[in-house]
């Protein structure tokens, strides 16, 4: 096998194992157990970086109000949904009002992004007094960095980091991008922190003693 088709077979290998487990249907309803009761009175619900409006799709069943924002416009076009507003932009570059929104999903996003405080920015802006803001981020750090699947990843020289990526065609991932620093951002944009929650795609991952994602709940104040 060509060195440069390892990490793709490695890769695909370990999708289709987590498919069939059904890891993905139960990291997407572990993720929305974790704060749904945050926004079950929610008038306005921002999705950014909502893809192909996985999440966005669940919530507009709750009678929720939902924006669906991502920069990728081919990806939206796979919402159908009436009562989901779809709107092409940048997480970085918002184009909302300010105080216009209740609550804010950041989920799978802010590891794909350059520059993160810029993303907590627009949302504080964006956002209501008292609006909450809930992110959703990987450990990358994990045993198996969770885009590549690679094992211990985060201990690789940055150039085999950006192989293994592009090999997987994944245009960025922020290697930097870790709770601590994330959890910073937030206090400086003077967002409290209500509650941090680790995240599990199966059930037997709670043996490590690490977790392979975590929901953070903050409040504008």
């Amino acid at each position: 096998m060509n060195m440069i088709n390892i990490p793709k077979f490695f890769y695909e290998s370990t999708v289709n194992l987590l498919s069939n487990l059904k890891a993905y249907e139960e990291r997407t309803n572990n993720y929305i157990d974790a704060f749904k009761n945050y926004i079950n009175n929610a008038r306005t619900v921002l999705d950014a970086g909502c893809s192909s409006g996985e999440f966005a799709k669940k919530l507009a069943k709750k009678g929720n109000t939902i924006v669906a924002l991502d920069i990728q416009k081919q990806l939206l076009t796979e919402i159908k949904e009436e009562n989901i507003y779809k709107i092409c932009a940048d997480a970085c570059n918002l184009p909302l009002r300010e105080n216009s929104i209740d609550y804010v999903l950041s989920l799978s996003l802010i590891e794909h992004l350059k520059e993160p405080e810029k993303h907590i920015k627009e949302i504080r802006r964006t956002l209501k007094r008292k609006g909450i803001f809930i992110i959703q981020i990987p450990n990358l750090q994990y045993i198996f960095e969770p885009h590549s699947k690679w094992p211990f990843l985060f201990i690789f020289p940055r150039k085999i980091q950006l192989l293994i990526f592009k090999t997987l065609n994944y245009s960025f991932v922020n290697m930097e991008v870790n709770l601590k620093k994330i959890l910073l951002l937030l206090q400086e944009e003077k967002f409290r922190i209500r509650e941090i929650k680790k995240i599990y795609h199966l059930t037997i991952m709670k043996l490590l003693p690490i977790a392979p994602s975590y929901i953070i709940i903050s409040e504008k104040c």
